[in-house]
């Protein structure tokens, strides 16, 4: 598959890391499909189409990926409370994110 986009590139489009690019990138060239997340395999497919622009796999990573990159931010801060939770005013954090929701 011809790359119309650089492995720098995907990894800040889709928030992976290069060496994942390059490790997808090398499953999906030998047909191993069962060793790659689902959006990757379209992103490549989408990527392999003839008449595709480039803001077309743009717009798909800005759709597929970013929920992602939301679920692992939300993981961390999740990680980092149960991680530190002697350190932290639960309560208080609480508070403060039921406030910032009624917004």
């Amino acid at each position: 598959m011809e790359l119309t986009f650089s492995i720098t590139e995907l990894s800040n489009l889709t928030g992976k890391t290069r060496p994942s690019i390059y490790k997808y990138l090398k499953a999906y060239e030998d047909g191993h499909f069962d060793d790659l997340p689902y959006s990757f395999i379209q992103l490549f497919n989408l990527m392999s189409k003839e008449n595709v622009n480039r803001k077309e796999i743009i717009e798909y990573c800005e759709n597929n990926f970013k929920k992602v990159d939301e679920d692992i931010k939300v993981n961390e801060i999740v990680n980092l409370i149960k991680n530190n939770k002697e350190k932290i005013d639960l309560d208080n954090l609480k508070k403060r994110i039921e406030e910032e929701i009624a917004k």
